[in-house]
Formats: C-alpha cells, sequence, structure tokens
C-alpha cells in the first residue's frame, strides 16, 4: 500500500539536472523510479509500484490503438533513484521537454508526482475552467 502523494513543493535544479525530492514525497520514492515525460509540459516520476501498475493498465488496451501513446511514454522513460543526499536526476532531455531550467514544481497527484516549471504549472493550473470543475467535483463528491 503507498502512501497519498498530495501537495506542491518547489525546489531547484542544479547544473547536472540534479534535484532534491521534497522529503514529504521520499518515503514513498524508495528504491527504483522511473521519470517519464508526461502531458501538458510536465514530467511524472513513478515509484516501481505504481509504474508496473500503470504499465499493466496500458497493456490492457490494443496494441494498434496504444503504439503511438506507449513509443511517447516508453521511449522517454528514465529508470533513477533517490541518492545519499535525496536527490535525483533529471536528464537534459526531459528538462527540455518540460522547459525546465532551475526552478521546479513538485506536484502530488496521489500515486505519482508531476515535475514542473513553476510558472507553467500556475498558468496551466491557473486557466481551469472553474465551472467545468466545480461540475466535476460535485460528480465525484466533493
Amino acid at each position: 500500500m503507498h502512501a497519498v502523494l498530495t501537495g506542491q513543493y518547489c525546489h531547484t535544479v542544479d547544473s547536472k539536472g540534479r534535484v532534491f525530492v521534497p522529503a514529504k514525497f521520499r518515503g514513498d520514492l524508495q528504491g527504483d523510479l522511473v521519470i517519464v515525460k508526461g502531458l501538458d509540459d510536465c514530467i511524472v516520476l513513478y515509484n516501481e509500484e505504481q509504474w508496473n501498475a500503470f504499465i499493466k493498465k496500458l497493456e490492457t488496451y490494443g496494441e494498434i490503438q496504444m503504439k503511438k501513446i506507449k513509443r511517447f511514454i516508453l521511449a522517454s522513460a528514465f529508470n533513477t533513484e533517490l541518492d545519499s543526499q535525496g536527490r535525483i536526476v533529471i536528464s537534459q532531455a526531459l528538462r527540455d521537454h518540460a522547459k525546465i531550467e532551475k526552478e521546479i514544481a513538485f506536484v502530488g497527484l496521489n500515486n505519482c508526482v508531476e515535475i514542473w516549471r513553476p510558472d507553467i504549472f500556475n498558468e496551466i493550473n491557473d486557466s481551469s475552467d472553474t465551472e467545468e470543475m466545480k461540475e466535476m467535483l460535485k460528480n465525484v463528491g466533493f
């Protein structure tokens, strides 16, 4: 059973692509981790258990429909782990995908962590249709 990954935390990437993972997330992000391209100019960090569950779910779809999605996701996937100081390395290719230069925002999404350039995250998050969001939240009993 994994912990629920929630919250937003900002950190700085060093010149080697290393960044401290927020302490709140480290307990669930032990061992082998996978970092991969996400949608909307972000990257996504999974622990091994959640990554395997995601891949298993992908495999339930037909090969033809999922080929492009698998290429997008699997071709960009990198294995990583926390170093002794609680950092991960984000490859240059993934930093380029997310337009990350120096500052990043870690955003907990229950079973994974999205990694964003803070201004892009804020722009996308702030532009969410409020009425649509209210309706979706109402539909899930919030």
